[in-house]
């Protein structure tokens, strides 16, 4: 929650800083925002069309998903879990994970530790939030892990849950 207590307007962007501890990230797929639009802040925020029926990690990947879906599921086969990313407010996700070369340059970043994380954070990113004197501005974040080895559309924690 962001409340405007100022006199003037004033813009921001946000992300929940959501990092997931996954089995192998190499074995990890992403679904919800395949055919979504994204930024590849790899390739100077260039836009492109996400392909093929989930995300799948082979190298470095920095995107910024546009109006992406209020779910989205992370699916670790080796742990047989499937994190559930919910988000209200924020209309973007961020997927992010610094691959080899980059976690080697990063000073708080074990050599290895890329292959055990991955990010998927609701975010409001391509534009900003513009709060006028006295609004307020609210966004939600849930987060869920449910025993499964296989999700494929069933997004809703309760449904994998209780049937």
């Amino acid at each position: 929650r962001n409340t405007n207590t100022d006199g003037r307007p004033f813009s921001y962007t946000f992300a929940f800083h959501t990092y997931f501890s996954v089995s192998d990230i190499s074995e990890v797929r992403v679904e919800g925002l395949e055919t979504m639009d994204y930024l590849d802040n790899m390739k100077g925020k260039e836009r492109f069309t996400e392909q093929g029926d989930a995300i799948v990690f082979e190298s470095e990947v920095d995107k910024v998903y546009l109006a992406a879906p209020s779910k989205v599921a992370i699916i670790d086969h080796d742990m047989r879990r499937t994190f559930v990313v919910t988000k209200e407010g924020l209309p973007d996700a961020v997927v992010w994970n610094p691959w080899d070369k980059k976690a080697k340059a990063m000073q708080d970043f074990g050599d290895s530790e890329y292959k055990h994380m991955l990010c998927v954070e609701p975010a409001a990113v391509e534009k900003p939030i513009t709060l006028k004197p006295g609004e307020e501005w609210k966004g939600r974040l849930g987060l869920s892990a449910v025993p499964s080895s296989y999700c494929s559309g069933q997004l809703d924690p309760l449904k994998v849950l209780h049937g």
